[in-house]
């Protein structure tokens, strides 16, 4: 016999194991009988809180709390179809609806919305929300005929409360908002033009926020998203589309959008800081390819009503009462690869601004061109612009340097009147090789400085070009001996001025309008070259005499000379 089998075969083996069977049994009978009170707790106090809710937040309870705090922040009818409350659900609320000023149409709809509650403010018969659920709200503001819209009641009758107007506050269940968390979802808004000066737009997101609403009724934001599904415009018989991601904390907004217009797509980056108090945006604009004219005609409309001349002393747009205007700065740069005007393609279009203060500066501006049309040339700008926003046209500057390779002018009022002015046909539709022209534009003028010349003439205008076209330019032409051959009788009898290369110099002098220039001989310059002509007179017989002439050749040249005086 070994060893186990004699402790087996002791008496005291099987008791042992007796005892602790009946040690186990004790112990799960115990724990059974804990976990069936703990169970029987946990529902008692289940059935407690739900009993606490529902006998504490009932729906018609919570429709008389809701209803009437909705109906005096906006002054509209509101319904409300159901309020259902759960314990673990919260308070669902569905067929929320709340009504334009004539009671029929609904102004904002919304399916429903959820709201959870914590329940230990509950036992002190307090409701605090802190986390809000909407699902597929809709909203619809609408201009109506006369200029007002559909929620200005609403806008005055917060202006009205936020001065100390507002009504008292119903009585009911002590209510406040610590959401930490807003759901959005499937939101829907749409705008009308019932006048039709601006373009219908809907839009379609979802927006997740995270922050608080105090008691005090101000928005305290931490953190956003919103997800722009679709914004949708029709402008004239084109489609305008925006979708994109915009990030928010509490002092910033950043977003990236994706935007369509036809056939055309840009893309939109920017960065908005301090946007309650302060805004300073930053934002650019990418595009490979654009047709301007297209974009252009989509945002033409009606024109805006004149509005009434201001008050001297009186700023537009700021009248007495109303609070400082925003302090509002702006940052970028604007980027496009290609783009088409008329018969202009631009091409490596670049472009930083800064607006501050009210006004916009444009530097450097810069972008090579192809003209096809009745300008014809190839070429590239460099510059910079700087204006006011409030009013471009008076306060416009700025220079910019133009280069032009070869190119070709057809249908020009100016040249029409060159060539008919010299009877030189071939100056109707002149080509060139090459230009350059330095721009100055200030006090509502065009200044330009600058030349353009082929193998046969150069072209050099100098003077203003007023904004409303007039023009005031003196040019001077060059003409090649070729060209000079053509001339009209009436000037072959001038003695002009010819340079170094034996070209003949035609000062002139254009007026008029760039749809009907006025182009003439510049009579003032004609007298300096006159004088020029007797100086060079005086000074070959001055030369002639200290060589020992006789006085008869003397008097032969001096003839000529006076002759040649006399055709100037």
């Amino acid at each position: 016999m070994n060893e186990r089998s004699a402790i087996k075969g002791h008496p005291s083996f099987f008791t042992d194991i007796a005892e602790r069977k009946r040690f186990g049994e004790d112990a799960m009978k115990k724990i059974v009988k804990w976990a069936v009170v703990l169970a029987a707790i946990l529902v008692l106090f289940t059935l407690g809180l739900s009993l606490l809710v529902r006998s504490y937040l009932s729906g018609e309870r919570l429709k008389a709390l809701l209803i009437p705090k909705i109906e005096d922040l906006t002054g509209r009818k509101v319904q409300l179809e159901e309020i259902r409350v759960s314990l673990f659900k919260g308070i669902v609320a569905t067929g929320l609806h709340v009504k334009e000023s004539d009671g029929r149409e609904d102004f904002l709809k919304m399916e429903r919305f959820v709201l959870s509650y914590r329940l230990l403010p509950l036992l002190k018969k307090e409701l605090v929300i802190d986390k809000i659920e909407i699902l597929s709200p809709s909203v619809t503001l609408r201009k109506e005929k006369g200029g007002g819209y559909n929620f200005s009641d609403i806008s005055a009758r917060h202006s009205q409360k936020s001065q100390g107007f507002s009504s008292p506050e119903p009585q009911g269940l002590p209510f406040s908002i610590l959401s930490e968390r807003l759901f959005i979802r499937d939101a829907r808004l749409s705008y009308i033009d019932e006048e039709k000066e601006t373009p219908d737009v809907s839009l379609t997101l979802d927006a997740e926020f995270k922050g608080s609403i105090g008691q005090d009724g101000k928005p305290r934001m931490e953190a956003g998203k919103i997800f722009l599904k679709e914004m949708k415009a029709i402008l004239k018989e084109a489609d305008l589309k925006v979708s994109g991601k915009v990030d928010m904390d509490a002092n910033t907004i950043r977003g990236a959008l994706q935007t369509s217009i036809g056939k055309e797509s840009l893309d939109l980056s920017l960065t908005v800081k301090e946007y309650l108090s302060a805004p300073e945006i930053t934002a650019h604009l990418r595009a490979r390819s654009l047709d301007l004219q297209n974009l252009m005609g989509l945002a033409g409309g009606k024109k805006p009503p004149e509005t009434a001349p201001q008050k001297k002393g009186k700023k537009a747009g700021v009248s007495k009462g109303e609070g400082p205007t925003l302090k509002l700065t702006a940052s970028g740069q604007v980027a496009i690869d290609s783009a088409r005007y008329q018969d202009y393609t631009i091409k490596n279009f670049r472009l930083e601004y800064r607006y501050a203060g009210g006004v916009i500066k444009l530097e450097p501006l810069g972008f090579q061109f192809l003209a096809d049309g009745s300008f014809q040339a190839d070429g590239s700008l460099g510059g910079n612009l700087r204006f006011a926003a409030e009013d471009i046209q008076k306060t416009l500057q700025g220079k910019a340097d133009v280069t032009l390779g070869k190119g070709a002018i057809k249908q020009s009022p100016i040249f029409e009147a060159v060539a008919f002015l010299t009877g030189v046909s071939s100056l109707k539709n002149p080509s060139f090789h090459q230009g350059l022209f330095q721009c100055d534009i200030r006090e509502e003028k065009l200044f330009i400085d600058g030349w353009i010349e082929s193998p046969l003439f150069r072209f050099s205008p100098k003077g203003a070009v007023h904004f409303d076209q007039r023009l005031d330019l003196s040019a001077e032409l060059k003409m090649s001996p070729e060209l000079t051959r053509n001339l009209d009788r009436k000037l072959t009898a001038i003695k002009w001025l010819e340079d170094e290369k034996g070209w003949k110099v035609i000062p002139l002098r254009i007026k008029g309008t760039t749809e009907k220039p006025s182009v003439t001989l510049d009579e003032e310059v004609m007298k300096k070259q006159i004088g020029r002509t007797l100086t060079k007179g005086m000074e070959k017989l001055l030369q002639e005499r200290t060589i020992g002439d006789s006085e008869r050749t003397k008097k032969r040249r001096s003839t000529d000379f006076l002759k040649d005086l006399l055709k100037n």
